[in-house]
């Protein structure tokens, strides 16, 4: 035997000696304990005794029982695998709920975060940029009030199930909020995220139909792009979902529909923008909102029958703000009901105090949101005001009227008929205009939008457009006045095509209540001494 061998036998037989000796160590004690117990003198008395008894059975019963220990012992050892099973699978379960957002059954805010961290950090070592593109959903939020939460629901099923079937392998989609989803995409360069958003853009614009309910959506999308050469120590997931959120809150500012590329001026703008909302909510409390007015004139007279009342905003530093600087951020922050309110408060007052210093005051257009059109108070602060019929006029968006007219909103409008209180469709032409819609919506009069208008001295094709919207309007005995009057050509050929009120810079700017007060009485002066002329009309020394 080697030498080798030997020396390990020598080490095992060292190493099972003390187990031997305890073991009969063990049984020496316990054959002295049962001999001094007289143990087997007792189990051989009581076996005389009882003869009757079935002792073969008994033995074999304790012979058994290591067995049955064992049979039980194998079975908790069973079950106890059964129950880490079950553990392991429910925690499985319970991060899958963690992480997957279980309307869509994409992957959720926590996972994406999570899951583009690693990527970032990996970006370092694999050079290539990472583009976040985040999609969100145009109107979502009027079509889920208008349709039902089923509705809205459905189309977020479908705009998720169209991202993941469109998705390359390596694009990490998820839903991170109400209507807004992301894709993380390893990219060659800008111009490839630039394709995939317009690539997804191309597939979620459509339309969508359930239960035998049609409805279009648009989508809004910010990109954000970053390179590892830029990448620091401050860099994260949630600064990166930032640029992409404001880059779409751009796309959205622009109109809606568009794809906006991150860049670093837009934060500051961003920041600024911020400081504006902060603005805005303390303008509400301040009284900040004033009207100016823009007059409405007879196509034949070409004198002032009435007057649209425009919003302004006299902000403390910047000075007086036009609505395209602040009306998408009122929208934004929900708080355009509130200036609709306003704007309409002071309607009231100034039509009553025009009906004390004028002869034939004029009526008052003002303009209502969706939001304010809604709104289960909007019909009571009418009857409060005390609104008597052709003194205030309700001016509608073509897209509220159109895209957003839920139940409480054809109410409410049905119930301005029952009080007399006309209803006119604003920028016609604008949207998704429909005969069906108008004749549900049932307004007193439309306005054809200025793009409508602006091309019909020089375009045959716009005068023969601006003649059909005309021709279905007198079908329906619905009145019409054409914006955007800015020469006396336009108001000669809109008034022979049959539009009967006009209104645009030809007759007048919007102007301040004072210099609108000034008008009406100079041109009621004037109509008292020329009664024929109007407006447009002025004779040289009038200016």
């Amino acid at each position: 035997m080697p030498f080798k061998s030997l020396a390990f036998a020598s080490k095992k037989r060292k190493r099972l000696l003390p187990e031997v000796a305890i073991t009969l160590v063990g049984l020496a004690a316990l054959t002295l304990i049962l001999a001094e117990l007289d143990a087997f003198e007792r189990i051989y008395d009581f076996s005389r005794a009882h003869e009757d008894y079935e002792l073969d059975e008994i033995i074999t019963a304790l012979f058994a029982s290591p067995v049955i220990l064992l049979v039980f012992a194998f079975r908790r050892v069973r079950d106890l695998k059964k129950e880490i099973r079950r553990r392991v699978t429910a925690e499985a379960e319970l991060r899958h709920l963690a992480q997957t957002d279980l309307l869509t059954g994409l992957p959720n805010r926590l996972f994406f975060f999570d899951t583009l961290r690693k990527r970032l950090n990996s970006q370092l070592r694999s050079n290539l940029p990472i583009a976040l593109i985040q999609v969100d959903l145009d109107r979502f939020k009027q079509v889920n009030d208008r349709l039902g939460p089923a509705f809205g629901d459905y189309i977020l099923k479908q705009i998720a199930q169209l991202l993941a079937e469109n998705a390359s392998k390596d694009w990490l989609v998820a839903r991170i909020g109400g209507d807004e989803f992301v894709v993380a995409a390893d990219v060659a360069q800008e111009a490839d995220a630039q394709a995939i958003a317009k690539r997804l853009a191309t597939i979620l614009n459509r339309s969508f139909i359930h239960q035998s309910t049609e409805c279009t959506i648009g989508v809004s999308i910010g990109v954000a792009v970053h390179h590892s050469a830029s990448l620091t120590n401050n860099t994260d997931p949630e600064t990166l979902l930032m640029n992409a959120d404001i880059a779409l809150h751009r796309a959205k500012v622009g109109g809606r529909n568009r794809i906006e590329v991150f860049e670093p001026t837009f934060r500051s703008d961003f920041e600024r923008n911020t400081v504006l909302s902060n603005d805005l909510l303390r303008a509400i409390a301040r009284k900040e909102f004033f009207p100016v007015y823009q007059p409405l004139v007879d196509s034949s007279t070409q004198k002032i029958v009435g007057a649209e009342a425009l919003v302004r905003w006299k902000h403390p530093t910047r000075g007086v703000l036009p609505p395209a600087m602040f009306m998408e951020l009122a929208q934004t922050l929900g708080v355009l009901a509130d200036i609709d309110q306003a704007m309409f408060e002071e309607a009231v007052k100034k039509r009553k105090t025009w009906e004390r210093m004028l002869q034939n005051p004029p009526r008052i257009s003002v303009n209502i949101s969706a939001e304010r059109l809604k709104s289960p108070s909007f019909l009571s602060t009418v009857q409060a005001a005390g609104v008597q019929p052709n003194t205030i006029i309700f001016e509608i968006s073509e897209a509220v009227t159109f895209e957003e007219l839920d139940d409480v909103s054809k109410y409410n409008l049905d119930a301005l008929e029952g009080l007399g209180v006309e209803v006119e469709i604003d920028d016609f032409g604008s949207g998704r205009a429909s005969i069906l819609s108008l004749l549900e919506m049932k307004p007193r009069r439309l306005k054809i939008d200025r793009n409508l208008t602006a091309p019909v001295v020089e375009s045959e094709q716009a005068r023969s457009l601006v003649a059909s919207i005309l021709d279905i309007a007198h079908t329906l005995s619905i009145e019409v006045v054409a914006e955007g009057v800015e020469t006396s050509q336009h108001a000669e050929i809109l008034r022979e095509q049959g539009c009967s009120l006009l209104q645009g810079y030809y007759f007048s700017r919007p102007i301040e209540e004072t210099a609108f007060e000034e008008l009406l009485q100079s041109e009621q002066a004037r109509s008292a001494r020329w009664p024929t002329q109007g407006l447009g009309h002025r004779p040289a020394a009038a200016g």
